[in-house]
């Protein structure tokens, strides 16, 4: 009752919990939610944040397939174009298909850890399941660590984009900033270089008259204006003819060779800018800027040029720097990629004159592109830097803004720390409130399971003591039965010799064959009888298996049904063994039976036999298999197949000594049965017994007995009329004197008392009185130990010390054939060695 009534709680408190599919949807479905709540700090980046805890969740809490489900649900939405957050066409097969392999991959590890034992105080002590309680503060301590890892996850993705947002924009305000800078210089420096131009109108000749005119309105123009070095203007061959920091001016210098003035000269250009080098003027460094002078005519009549210094570019870059620690590069570069200046000093490397911009970079100005921003590693200090790029006006310059990505880094590890900082003791508290509550849940369940197991295991044993008791009786009363119908068949066989030896005149030989057919099945019947309560009398034969197997097709046919197919395969070659042809008999019934509730809706039953290599100690064995399609054992169950009253079916279905007696069988016998099984896929059991040697020719059906060919006298023990008379019959229709007593008390009485020693004792074992037939057996064999004794019965309790004892014992109903040749062989061995006369002892 106590059991019944667990179960029902159990059952009832079941009912009312929620499907773990309703719960693995339920999960698929929430993970699908938070990750579209956290579609406006996220964006489109990490998709799968969410899914991937959620999969972790189901997968650990209630099996793989629900983790494979919540992976299928939240990958199905992430494809969806509709259903944000979006992911790029290109990048979808990528990252869903990563997704997938590392979802499948938890699963497994999941399902591995579902494989190892669970902790035996929060299991059902029936079950051996994780009771809903602790599955549910699992998954609390499971949240405990998952949500706030996933906060932290999302907090510290969403300050990284931040940190990356902010350094880009830093880059591009710098860049314009820098930009407008360059441009404002640049259109200043064309509008001065045009005013000199004009202010230098007219011909060589005039302008040198004019010299100490033009020095000063060019000094005028120039003045405060720290980005300017000098203004000069040049004449057709190169030479100055005006400058605004000298009067006179040195008219031995000449730039003719300068490209700048080849390219105003040849291929003139609004403004055109020359890379950084060494005035030959001042001897500093300096850009020029310049414009193409024209005669009257329309020839080239020379250039105007402004020369820049480079360090008022770098000292303004500086000073952005020390506002902004974060701005790490700057750098004013020409389209065809010549450094003019750049920040910190030496940043270019080498001669800067020759430094051309990083290849990306490159690539987008090069394209035309007026501006953009790109992330980029440095070929000089291999360092990560977020660089923003502008065209300067319609100048061939480009300014370049980079921030650090290290210095953004720095920023972002900060937050994260701060982060950490908070949630980690926030993790670790929640985390060490579930365990305790799981530790706590642990030991009250521990002594409820304790008390649950000590209750179920009482149970138990109660029913296995009355299964036990109500088996014994029946054992007793089926073996009584047994006895008692022996003793029927054995008086039936008898009579039916004698009408076929002594009356054959008499007719209907037909009928006496049905009689005789119909003694032997009913023998067989008693012998299983007796095997069920095992008090039968075993009787080994030598077996042909290639023979008798396929003879025993029909007895299985008719026990299988018409459903269930059935195939014999038997080795050519494989060795006959000894054993008990009903114990093999009925092996065979239990197993088809089995089959036949594993195949409730049909199947294939397969026998076969083999030999198979040498055992332990060296003897060849045969292996008799059985194999089935049906539903198969589970592997939690196989352990436990051979074990009496063990049976999966129900009470009305089975009683569990079905394996059990194939297993006692096979152990008689001198071997072993062994079980291979897996659900779904049919269950293979193979009785392993010792081989006997290769029979070189059949074995031939033993020789008639001639009943006149006996002669001698027989002391017969029998206690019961009918046995006795009908076997008295045989014996003297066979040429023997008998001598009956009713007990084996008074046969040894008359013994001693001085009757005539018999040639041979044949006495039933279960007698009335005090000795029983073995018990007469041992007192004669210490009297008289040459006299024969031959003993017969249909099952006895004391049979194992009769044979350890050297006694004969025949099963009974023996055939009468077989009864007359055993008393044939027993006096022959006594006659050949002639009993010495002994003086029997007087009766006490």
């Amino acid at each position: 009752m106590p059991t019944l009534q667990r179960q029902s709680a159990a059952t009832a408190s079941r009912t009312v919990q929620p499907s773990r599919w309703t719960l693995t949807l339920l999960t698929a479905v929430v993970a699908v939610a938070l990750r579209a709540v956290l579609q406006p700090v996220l964006g489109d980046r990490l998709p799968f944040l969410i899914a991937y805890p959620a999969v972790v969740l189901a997968a650990s809490l209630w099996g793989v397939a629900s983790g494979l489900v919540v992976m299928v649900v939240t990958a199905a939405v992430a494809a969806a174009p509709w259903v944000p957050p979006t992911i790029a066409a290109s990048e979808r097969p990528m990252q869903i298909g990563t997704f997938c392999l590392a979802a499948i991959f938890i699963c497994l590890v999941s399902n591995l850890r579902a494989r190892m034992p669970s902790h035996p105080d929060v299991q059902d002590a029936e079950t051996g399941v994780d009771t809903p309680l602790a599955t549910w503060l699992r998954a609390v301590v499971w949240g405990a660590l998952l949500v706030p890892l996933t906060a932290f996850v999302a907090a510290a993705w969403w300050g990284y984009e931040h940190a990356v947002a902010e350094a880009e924009a830093a880059a591009e305000r710098t860049a314009v900033l820098v930009r407008g800078q360059a441009q404002r210089t640049f259109e200043i420096a064309q509008h001065i270089a045009q005013r000199a131009d004009q202010a230098a109108a007219g011909s060589d000749g005039e302008v040198r008259s004019r010299e100490a005119e033009i020095h000063a309105r060019l000094a005028d123009m120039v003045a405060g204006l720290p980005s300017v070095v000098n203004l000069n203007v040049w004449d057709a061959h190169g030479r100055p003819i005006a400058r605004s920091d000298r009067y006179p001016t040195d008219h031995i210098v000449s730039v003719e060779d300068r490209a700048y003035f080849q390219q105003q000269k040849v291929a003139p250009v609004p403004l055109g800018i020359s890379e950084v080098l060494a005035g030959r003027q001042t001897g500093l460094e300096l850009l020029n800027a310049t414009i193409r002078r024209t005669s009257l005519d329309g020839e080239f009549a020379g250039i105007v040029s402004i020369s820049l210094s480079p360090a008022y570019f770098s000292e303004y870059y500086r000073s952005l720097a020390v506002e902004n620690p974060t701005l790490a590069r700057f750098t004013l570069v020409r389209t065809d990629g010549a450094i003019l200046a750049s920040w910190p000093p030496g940043s270019t490397g080498g001669d800067s004159r020759v430094v051309a911009i990083n290849d990306d970079v490159f690539a987008r100005v090069k394209a035309g592109e007026r501006s953009g921003h790109l992330l980029v590693q440095s070929r000089r200090d291999g360092q990560m830097r977020f660089v923003s790029f502008q065209r300067v006006g319609d100048y061939p310059l480009y300014v370049l803004a980079g921030v650090s990505r290290a210095a953004m880094l720095a920023g972002w590890l900060r937050f994260v720390g701060l982060l950490a900082a908070v949630l980690v003791p926030v993790t670790a508290g929640l985390t060490y409130v579930s365990l305790v509550a799981l530790r706590k849940t642990r030991r009250e369940q521990s002594i409820t399971a304790a008390l649950n197991e000590a209750v179920r295991r009482r149970a138990a044993a109660e029913k296995g003591m009355l299964e036990s008791q109500k088996l014994e009786t029946l054992a007793q009363l089926t073996g009584g039965v047994a006895h008692d119908f022996n003793n029927l068949l054995a008086i039936v066989s008898s009579s039916l010799h004698v009408q076929q030896h002594l009356h054959p005149e008499s007719g209907g030989e037909r009928h006496l064959q049905a009689m005789g057919r119909a003694v032997q099945s009913g023998t067989r019947l008693t012998r299983q009888l007796l095997s069920f309560s095992r008090k039968q009398a075993l009787r080994p034969e030598l077996i042909t298996l290639p023979t008798w197997l396929p003879n025993a097709e029909g007895l299985l046919r008719s026990t299988l049904g018409s459903r269930i197919a059935m195939e014999v395969a038997v080795d050519a070659d494989v060795c006959p063994v000894s054993v008990d042809v009903a114990e093999l008999e009925l092996a065979l019934i239990n197993l088809a039976l089995n089959a036949k509730h594993a195949m409730p809706g049909g199947g294939t039953l397969r026998i076969g036999a083999r030999n198979e290599g040498a055992s332990e100690d060296g003897t060849t064995m045969v292996v008799i298999a059985v194999a089935d399609s049906g539903v198969g054992i589970a592997a939690d169950v196989l352990p436990r197949v051979f074990e009496p009253f063990f049976t999966t079916r129900t009470k009305e279905a089975g009683s569990g000594l079905g394996l059990s007696q194939v297993h006692g069988f096979c152990a008689q016998a001198g071997g072993r049965a062994r079980i291979v099984s897996e659900p779904g896929q049919g269950t293979v059991v193979e009785m392993v017994l010792p081989a006997e040697p290769m029979l070189i020719h059949s074995p031939e059906p033993p020789a008639a007995i001639d009943p006149g060919g006996l002669s001698g006298r027989v002391m017969l023990v029998e206690d019961n009329d009918d046995v006795a008379h009908s076997t008295l019959a045989i014996l003297e229709a066979a040429g023997l004197e008998v001598t009956h007593h009713w007990s084996a008390d008074t046969a040894l009485a008359a013994l001693q008392g001085g009757a005539t020693l018999p040639d041979l004792v044949l006495s039933d074992i279960e007698m009335p009185g005090k000795l029983s037939g073995m018990d007469l057996a041992f007192r004669l064999r210490e009297l008289w130990p040459r006299l024969p004794v031959l003993l017969i019965t249909g099952y006895a309790k004391q049979l194992e010390d009769a044979v350890s004892g050297g006694l004969r014992v025949l099963p009974k109903p023996t055939p009468p054939q077989d009864l007359l040749r055993e008393l044939r062989t027993s006096m022959a061995s006594a006659r050949a060695a002639p009993v010495p006369e002994v003086m029997p002892a007087k009766a006490p």
